[in-house]
Order: C-alpha cells, then structure tokens, then sequence
C-alpha cells in the first residue's frame, strides 16, 4: 500500500471536521471510501462510506490525518473534486462540487461526467 502525493480533491475545514467525528466512533475503520455508483436521473452519485478493508485497486491519500480511499478506476472522474459538509434547512449532508461535471439533475443528487 503505498499512499499517493497528488490529491485529486480538496476539503473544507467542515467537512475534515464530520469526517473526524465519524472515524472517531468508529475506530476499527481504516479511513473514508469515496466511491461513485450509478444513480438518479443524471447518471452517478457520490458515496462516502467508512472503510475496513484497503484493496490493491485502491489509491491512499492523507488529507489532515484523515486516510482517503479511492479507487484507481474514478480518480480522474474526482479531479478537482471540493468536499463539503453543510447545511440546508435542517438537513446536514456532504456536497461534492467538481467543474468536470457536465450535468446535474434538478434536485442535485447526481451528476454525469
């Protein structure tokens, strides 16, 4: 397992912070998984997952002590790729925000790259 020097994403301070607390109640977990799964209207969707098991198919990055985990398959489709953890009415989500993008449904769920 050899951990990566470029990044392909970036993350705000609020979502480094969630992140935190999410492996700190979880500390079997070995990092965050970012993946991409077929969905909604406009094709994919963004997936955040706590990961127990690193495979040989996977690239490792650290992002302020936090392991991410990333497929060498999507890296290209998460370049540039800003992570966030925000509020909108009384719901609290991650947001992704990538300019490779080429659509986005209505209701921002998905995207198609």
């Amino acid at each position: 397992m050899k951990i990566k020097k470029k990044i392909p994403i970036k993350i705000t301070k609020e979502a480094i912070k969630q992140i935190l607390f999410l492996l700190n109640q979880e500390k079997k977990s070995k990092g965050i998984k970012i993946t991409i799964k077929k969905s909604g209207c406009a094709g994919f969707k963004y997936i955040l997952k706590l990961a127990y098991n690193i495979h040989d198919s996977d690239d490792i990055f650290i992002i302020k002590n936090i392991t991410f985990i990333i497929s060498k398959k999507i890296i290209s489709k998460l370049d540039k790729t800003i992570i966030d953890f925000s509020k909108k009415g009384l719901n609290y989500s991650f947001t992704f925000k990538n300019q490779n993008h080429t659509s986005i449904c209505g209701c921002g769920e998905s995207f198609n790259i």
